[in-house]
């Protein structure tokens, strides 16, 4: 099984658009192929992201998402002497042996606070769920 770090606008995408490749990793951590890492950071993120009224997400969706993530993965890590705010998600991807994130925006991690982590956009994402499972996923 995958250990993957989900950046909150992956979560909020597949929530909106259950066509696109974001929801695809929805669908894979649903259906067990991917485990969600999160930490209590990330957790507060989901909370008052998915809640705000611009985004028009249906109260249901939320509430079987956030419902959804005690079955998933707690880690807590190590903090990070880099700055930002996707730093958090760095932290919980470096707690778990595979070490990846899913974003929809690259440009929030750059290299120098990624230490080792590796990245993928969504479309990357599913077109890995899409192959047998290696030790690099």
């Amino acid at each position: 099984m995958r250990l993957w770090v989900i950046d909150t606008n992956v979560v909020v995408s597949g929530l909106l658009n259950p066509h696109g490749p974001s929801a695809r990793v929805l669908d894979a951590i649903l259906d067990g192929r991917v485990k969600l890492v999160y930490d209590a950071r990330i957790l507060a993120e989901y909370r008052d992201v998915l809640r705000r009224p611009r985004l028009k997400l249906a109260p249901d969706k939320i509430t079987a998402f956030l419902n959804g993530l005690q079955s998933q993965m707690t880690v807590t890590p190590r903090p990070l002497a880099a700055a930002g705010p996707d730093v958090v998600f760095v932290e919980a991807a470096l707690a778990t042996k595979y070490r990846t994130i899913v974003t929809g925006n690259l440009a929030d991690y750059p290299p120098e606070i990624l230490h080792g982590v590796r990245v993928l956009t969504p479309a990357q994402a599913a077109t890995e769920l899409a192959q047998p499972q290696s030790l690099k996923s």
